[in-house]
């Protein structure tokens, strides 16, 4: 196996990897936990930004805001 094809093996195997369906259920179980954040677009061109713990919803005038936002929440909590 070439250095290359280990990098890759290694990629497969990480949580980054994992698919909507391995992943979402995980973090449905998670209760109070920071796990997931979503930045979500709306009809009005705002974007609806909440996290998983159910403590934190915001709205950011851009998808880059709302990552931002989802940022601090995670570092401050």
């Amino acid at each position: 196996m070439t250095s290359g094809q280990e990098s890759v093996d290694s990629f497969e195997e990480s949580a980054l990897y994992d698919s909507p369906n391995e992943f979402l259920p995980g973090a449905a179980d998670t209760r109070d936990g920071c796990i997931a954040q979503s930045v979500l677009p709306q009809e009005d061109g705002t974007y609806l930004c909440a996290c998983a713990c159910g403590r934190w919803e915001a709205i950011a005038l851009d998808r880059w805001q709302g990552l931002a936002l989802a940022r601090a929440h995670t570092a401050s909590s």
